[in-house]
């Protein structure tokens, strides 16, 4: 309820980062990072892109890289796999300038999975597999297999791919300094603050959808606010009168969330009230709350440090997208979007009635026509649009906020 407006994807580039952190969303079960067993697909292709000495992936080589290649079959299957985890963009997917995007992706996970150590590879299967677990938890076994089932993706070659990212992260967080994680924490700390909170939110528009005036829900909330100030229980109190649907039925309470995800009135309460402390009604474009902070985590311990070298980690990925890849990558093939159809009579053919060479059907020369021009001079279409930019932006939002 009381979450800020983040970034949707917008450019291309974004790909890359929601490759590294938000691949999460969507994932099945699966935990072997080199398993080399039947994938669904006949390829024999490996996760990290090798394949199968007793299966050859004899389909076309769209890449060649220092230390490895990416084969048409294996770009495909990741392709399933994208739109697997992103289904809202995955009719983007087919534009020539996404593919290209992807396919430079795809050499970069394989070229850092080499670089990595075995500590690396250990710790991306184990992050992978504690992801993947927890999305089969949310929705089960069957209704997983029929999600994959959809986008023709086997659990094994989905964990393997998870796998896979998960060790270019690790690969990069081990390229992340102390010095740059304090620096990083230094700048942003508000990014990394962490919080339980219990809130009570007296909207304005009631249960039954009658509009409050903003004087009625301040009212209410002093009301609230004096019920807590006599001992009430804050639980009980936010189950009986809170309007937020994500928080009311748990007492009100949001557990260790990132303060940073918060409209900038609750931020700055909760960054600013004193812990265990009942604070005044806040105001924000959803009303007013009551506001009390059970535990705030504002310090760099370990589990933060952690945090902020994974969002480092993800900056000097796509830093080598942008500088790196270009100089491991041999070759490379380009897709194209196809060309729309010209439009009759602006590619040299004639109109109705009306050769291409400025005759007549009878031979005689067209009146107002120069020979071989077109019939009438402006006429040429547009060139198509094939910009292919994934430009829309789309919102997150979590536990109903």
């Amino acid at each position: 309820m009381m979450q800020s407006s983040h970034k949707k994807w917008g450019k291309l580039a974004s790909l890359g980062a929601v490759a590294v952190l938000s691949f999460s969303v969507l994932a099945a079960c699966g935990d072997k990072a080199d398993s080399g067993k039947d994938t669904g697909n006949d390829t024999g292709v490996t996760d990290t892109g090798k394949t199968d000495s007793q299966t050859k992936d004899t389909s076309k080589v769209l890449a060649t890289y220092d230390g490895g290649t990416v084969t048409e079959n294996q770009f495909n299957e990741e392709m399933n796999v994208m739109k697997f985890l992103q289904p809202t963009y995955a009719s983007m997917m087919d534009s020539a300038e996404i593919k290209n995007y992807l396919l430079d992706q795809q050499i970069a996970y394989q070229y850092l999975d080499g670089k990595a150590s075995d500590a690396e590879k250990k710790k991306g299967a184990e992050m992978a597999k504690e992801q993947i677990d927890q999305f089969k938890t949310q929705v089960g076994d069957e209704q997983l297999l029929s999600m994959l089932e959809q986008q023709n993706v086997s659990e094994e070659q989905l964990s393997g791919y998870m796998t896979k990212v998960m060790t270019a992260v690790q690969y990069m967080s081990g390229q992340v300094t102390d010095e740059e994680v304090q620096k990083e924490y230094d700048s942003n700390k508000e990014a990394y603050v962490t919080a339980d909170v219990r809130h009570i939110l007296i909207g304005l528009t009631d249960a039954e959808g009658k509009e409050r005036t903003d004087a009625e829900a301040k009212k209410l909330a002093d009301e609230v606010k004096a019920k807590l100030d006599k001992g009430e229980d804050f639980a009980a109190l936010a189950k009986e009168y809170s309007e937020d649907p994500g928080s009311a039925e748990n007492g009100g309470l949001y557990e260790d969330q990132p303060v940073s995800n918060w409209v900038e009135e609750f931020k700055k309460a909760t960054l600013e009230q004193k812990v265990g402390v009942v604070g005044d009604p806040v105001k924000t474009e959803y009303g007013y709350h009551i506001i009390k902070v059970e535990k705030r985590n504002d310090t760099l311990n370990d589990e933060v440090k952690e945090s902020v070298r994974s969002a480092l980690a993800s900056t000097k990925l796509n830093e080598f997208m942008e500088n790196d890849l270009k100089g491991i990558t041999k070759s490379k093939e380009e897709f194209k979007d196809e060309e729309a159809p010209a439009a009759e009579g602006t590619d040299g053919t004639s109109t109705e009635g009306t050769p291409a060479d400025g005759t007549s059907t009878d031979g005689a020369e067209v009146e107002g026509t120069d020979q071989g021009a077109a019939t009438d001079q402006g006429t040429d279409a547009p060139a198509a649009d094939e910009s292919g930019d994934a430009g829309s932006d789309a919102g997150t939002s979590t536990d109903g906020k």
